[in-house]
């Protein structure tokens, strides 16, 4: 049978079931609201968050001394290296030169104060001319072997050096060239300065590189001076072969070898002259020059049979020149020829090498190479004022 509870008591029980949570609400209000039991509570809660946020910022604190340390033992150890190496290059410039200078010096045979000056004048054309101290110094030991002056072997050092930047030839193919160019045409008296000017006027004005020149020079220079060629005239000949025929200046060197050898030689000379060539000059009776011949050779050219004129061709050019012989007999026939302007240009010229030299040493590069050669300059002289006695000292001991 089921138990039936008063409505009365039901009521009673919902009432303090009510007044049981509204008690509870009313806690948590007094709680989390206002007044000191709030405050207080709210305070427990924020207490950790503060201990957690000051050790925070102390932990970042330490993350920044740290990274300042770091920075500070990086940029100490920077500086040391700077250092270091400034040393190094301190060192390495002071023996560098003073071997260098020793080793001009045993030619020279100079007190101490004057090979120190030459060495100086070393440095200014490697400026001047956008080279390294090396590369100068070579070029000044082997002219000075040459039993040349200090005077003219400075004059010469920067004349190849100059050669050097303007061709692209390595500094000892500039001295080799500029050397047997001077001693072939002795006769001429030719200064060093006059060949390079008289270079650099026909490069600009033919469709020829003074390295082409420097190269056809070095190798037919002395044959050319033999067979009464000038130095004017072989270079209006090279600029036209290498126009006609762009075979490069040892290439036409070598020939023009050959041929002003061939063109004089006792038999060819005889068949020429049968042939009705002027061979010699009507006047002195004397033999003319090669390229004398030669042009007498192409005005009557025209008038041989192609057999003979064939045999004639292989007689004077031999069996591996005659391109450029023909070629050289087809300017002297031009009513323009290349060769007789080439050596124009070359009679007149002035200074063209050293205006040039002075238009590139206004690049970037060259300014870069002056200011590495004055650094290396200081260095040997600060080396040699506050350590060099100390190394030789110490390697001494």
């Amino acid at each position: 049978m089921a138990i039936q509870i008063p409505l009365n008591a039901q009521l009673q029980n919902a009432t303090q079931l009510q007044q049981q949570i509204q008690n509870a609400v009313n806690s948590v209000q007094l709680n989390l609201g206002g007044g000191a039991g709030g405050s207080r509570a709210l305070n427990s809660l924020s207490q950790p968050l503060g201990r957690l946020t000051g050790q925070a910022d102390e932990f970042t604190k330490s993350l920044d001394a740290a990274n300042a340390r770091v920075l500070a033992f990086g940029a100490s150890v920077g500086v040391l290296n700077v250092l270091s190496n400034a040393f190094k290059a301190l060192v390495a410039s002071t023996i560098n030169v003073e071997k260098t200078l020793a080793d001009i010096n045993v030619v020279f045979n100079k007190s101490t104060s004057e090979i120190k000056g030459f060495g100086k004048e070393l440095f200014t054309i490697a400026k001047d001319t956008g080279q390294s101290f090396n590369e100068v110094s070579k070029a000044a030991l082997e002219f000075s072997r040459q039993g040349k002056t200090t005077e003219e072997t400075l004059a010469r050092t920067k004349d190849a050096l100059i050669l050097t930047r303007l061709t692209g030839l390595d500094t000892a193919r500039a001295v080799e060239g500029l050397t047997a160019t001077i001693n072939s045409f002795s006769k001429q008296a030719l200064t060093s300065s006059e060949i390079i000017n008289k270079l650099a006027a026909v490069d600009q004005k033919f469709a020829v590189s003074s390295a082409d020149l420097t190269e056809a020079l070095s190798r037919s220079a002395s044959v050319a001076q033999n067979a009464g060629v000038g130095f004017e005239e072989l270079i209006g000949i090279v600029a036209a072969l290498q126009e006609r025929t762009a075979r490069g200046g040892a290439v036409i060197g070598n020939s023009l070898k050959t041929i002003f050898t061939r063109v004089r030689d006792s038999d060819t000379l005889r068949e020429l002259n049968r042939l009705g060539v002027a061979v010699e000059d009507i006047n002195t009776n004397k033999l003319l020059s090669a390229s004398d011949i030669l042009k007498n050779l192409a005005k009557n050219a025209e008038a041989f049979g192609e057999v003979q004129k064939s045999d004639l061709f292989k007689d004077v050019g031999g069996g591996f020149q005659i391109n450029q012989l023909i070629a050289l007999l087809d300017d002297y026939s031009s009513a323009q020829s290349k060769a007789g302007e080439a050596q124009k240009v070359a009679t007149g010229a002035t200074n063209e090498a050293y205006i040039a030299n002075e238009k590139l040493n206004q690049t970037i590069s060259a300014l870069i190479n002056r200011s590495t050669e004055g650094l290396k300059e200081l260095g040997a002289t600060l080396g040699d004022l506050g350590i060099a006695d100390s190394i030789k000292s110490a390697l001494g001991a």
